[in-house]
């Protein structure tokens, strides 16, 4: 049992590890550092145009009529930039309704609808605005809580994750994409490619919806992060790819062929067996069907390249029918590190024979 003494220590030193400061600015003050590439916005931020026309007009409209905004959260990297990590949505209206957007020019000098309060918005541009509203907008305040930068602790994940409470939550990928994106593209773009490959596609078999927010990507991630990388496995498997991918894009030296190779090998072996081979009996995805699977192949593939596609339907209904796997993946936490690691030393037991 743990004492009061030791909760209040493990508090503090929670406390201790986030630093904030927070500050009262305009828009126009932030368009300046935007336009000064000292504030980053990821053009590829998968939900920075969700927002409808509506919504947009909605948000414009309130600057006008002086409706409070609410605080914006931003990260300051190790050279002091700010990264948005709360209220993307409202800078990106902001900027593309000036036309300073950048890398996505097609979103700029967008025009208003009708407004909930103010009708009369309706086919108003920034330009054909009056040049006094144009000024209010330019000047409405609002508050920006700076998370400050600490080498120690990434605590950008977290943030994300808890302070992006918007009509859509953020998936985790989407999260990923965005922090590691303004290190290097390179690795993002990877998993892009490797998401896109047509085996892939065909085999995993998921929702327009679970691919628009970037499903595919993290599961390519996951495959990634467990190859023959289960002795790693020591965190959640959410944090355990996290890490994966931070240390991923930060490292000149990652394997990028190897991965691709041994990757369109195990769906290439995969596509044979056929679509919605990872789904569970009550027809739903099943991620641990998947790692069991994709893991079991990968790092068994010599023993598979020339198989008859029965073989490998045989083991996959080997794996959902075992008792002792299905009771482990029905008790619950399935993405828990020791469940993780069960279902892969289960892999090897079932998929490293022939």
């Amino acid at each position: 049992m743990v004492t009061q003494e030791e909760i209040l220590s493990a508090i503090e030193s929670s406390r201790n590890t986030l630093q904030t400061d927070k500050l009262d600015m305009s828009f126009g003050e932030i368009m300046n550092m935007y336009e000064r590439d000292e504030i980053i916005i990821n053009p590829d931020f998968q939900r920075l145009y969700r927002w409808t026309d509506y919504q947009k007009t909605r948000f414009i409209e309130s600057v006008i009529i002086g409706i409070p905004i609410p605080p914006i959260f931003v990260a300051e990297d190790s050279q002091g930039r700010w990264e948005v990590v709360d209220g993307l949505p409202r800078l990106s209206t902001i900027f593309s309704f000036f036309g300073i957007l950048k890398n996505m020019p097609e979103k700029n000098n967008w025009t208003l609808g009708a407004g909930d309060m103010i009708q009369s918005l309706d086919g108003f541009s920034c330009d054909t605005l009056p040049l006094k509203i144009q000024l209010n907008i330019k000047r409405a305040s609002f508050r920006i809580e700076i998370i400050k930068w600490n080498s120690q602790y990434d605590l950008r994940f977290e943030l994300f994750n808890r302070l992006n409470t918007g009509g859509t939550p953020l998936t985790n990928q989407e999260i990923r994409n965005s922090l590691y994106r303004s290190i290097s593209s390179k690795f993002n773009d990877f998993l892009k490619d490797l998401s896109a490959y047509p085996n892939f596609v065909y085999v995993v078999d998921v929702s327009k919806e679970k691919q628009d927010q970037l499903y595919l990507e993290e599961l390519v991630l996951r495959f990634m992060s467990l190859y023959r990388n289960r002795q790693h496995v020591n965190k959640s498997i959410a944090i355990h790819m996290t890490d994966f991918m931070r240390e991923s894009v930060e490292n000149q030296d990652f394997k990028y062929d190897q991965y691709r190779q041994i990757f369109h090998k195990t769906f290439d072996i995969l596509h044979g067996v056929g679509k919605g081979i990872f789904n569970s009996a009550n027809r739903e995805f099943s991620t641990a069907i998947y790692d069991t699977t994709t893991i079991g192949i990968a790092e068994n593939i010599h023993l598979y390249s020339a198989k008859n596609p029965k073989v490998i339907k045989d083991k996959i209904k080997e794996v959902k029918s075992d008792e002792v796997y299905q009771k482990m993946v029905r008790s619950g936490g399935n993405n828990s590190v020791q469940r993780v690691k069960k279902r892969l030393e289960f892999a090897n037991s079932i998929f490293g024979k022939i």
